[in-house]
């Protein structure tokens, strides 16, 4: 069985309500018409596939935004629970959820995980203690606000290293999910690596059917496979300003 996992961000009617307000968000901010119209696409195909179609399609969602209050109703409405990676710096702060949230999620039958601490932009660039604080730190938070072990949580960014799989292991994460378009099973010793589509919101209809039917998957790894190549390039300007910003 193949883990099909969709990423998404905030579902919006107005985007300064919710997460992060960046020009990088502002590409996986959906309106709640365009998402409840991917659910509906979603259970139409579920609902054609023959029965030797095993894959398990899984819907999630980063940053901890007060919108995932609306997009989780609309999973449960449609019977469906979802993945919320919380990026706990930002619980009970404006545009983020509360502990109270947070807690009413995970009631309602959703998996709550970690997306670290303070949401590190390049997270595969921090040294290996740094790592291990960011997803240590958000990993006691979120138990401490659930009363149990969270044992899930995505990487800020989407980007890894070995480095960043090796830490969340060693945390006691049993699932970590990256933004990598892979749908085969990887592992390392004990922690289970899901890649993710990433889900824009100019993904047209028929785009988003194709993912699911995983048509384009060589397509969105080619322009995955280039997107990294830019980021290591542009990565040393990146720093050179936020040394100079942080001096």
């Amino acid at each position: 069985m193949k883990k099909i996992a969709l990423l998404y961000h905030e579902v919006v009617d107005d985007y300064k309500e919710s997460g992060f307000q960046n020009n990088d968000n502002l590409a996986y901010m959906h309106t709640t018409e365009i998402f409840e119209k991917h659910i509906s696409i979603y259970k139409n195909f579920i609902q054609n596939q023959n029965s030797t179609n095993t894959n398990k399609y899984l819907f999630t969602f980063d940053d901890g935004g007060i919108s995932n209050l609306r997009s989780a109703k609309i999973l449960e409405k449609n019977d469906i629970r979802g993945y919320y990676f919380i990026t706990t710096k930002f619980i009970d702060t404006k545009g983020f959820l509360s502990k109270e949230d947070i807690i009413n999620i995970h009631k309602n039958g959703h998996t709550i995980g970690s997306h670290s601490h303070t949401h590190p932009m390049i997270f595969r660039t921090l040294p290996k203690n740094q790592m291990i604080n960011e997803w240590k730190k958000s990993k006691n938070i979120l138990e401490d606000i659930l009363g149990e072990e969270v044992l899930s949580c995505s990487i800020p960014g989407g980007d890894a290293d070995e480095k960043t799989y090796e830490t969340a292991k060693e945390v006691g994460y049993k699932h970590i999910f990256d933004s990598e378009p892979i749908v085969t099973h990887r592992k390392l010793d004990t922690l289970e690596i899901i890649g993710r589509l990433s889900i824009k919101a100019s993904v047209s209809d028929q785009e988003f059917l194709e993912i699911l039917q995983l048509k384009n998957l060589s397509s969105l790894q080619r322009k995955r496979k280039i997107k990294g190549i830019i980021k290591k390039m542009i990565f040393p300007i990146h720093q050179y300003m936020q040394n100079k910003k942080n001096g």
